[in-house]
């Protein structure tokens, strides 16, 4: 694995434990105007066509604030684990 695709894939988890980490605050913080338009706005814009998939395999979509801040939590972690699956098989590839 180039040294390039190894920290590219570190940023890009490293991106969503932040904005992960930005859900949860807002959601402590009770900010939900705020968390609201971040769903809807900056995290959309980064994960469109993440989030379409995501969307339509779900079997409901989220109807409080409450629920989608947790559906985009879990649409984050998800796809944190393939961004991490991404890199163990990317350097066990390199390491034979």
């Amino acid at each position: 694995m180039s040294q390039d695709k190894r920290a590219k894939l570190l940023k890009e988890i490293n991106d969503i434990v932040q904005e992960q980490g930005h859900i949860n605050k807002l959601l402590n913080e009770n900010n939900m105007q705020e968390l609201e338009n971040y769903l809807g706005g900056e995290l959309t814009q980064k994960h469109f066509v993440e989030k379409c998939i995501h969307n339509m395999a779900s079997s409901s979509m989220p109807s409080t604030i409450q629920e989608n801040a947790s559906n985009a939590y879990g649409f984050l972690e998800k796809l944190k684990r393939e961004k991490e699956a991404e890199l163990a098989k990317e350097t066990l590839s390199s390491d034979k």
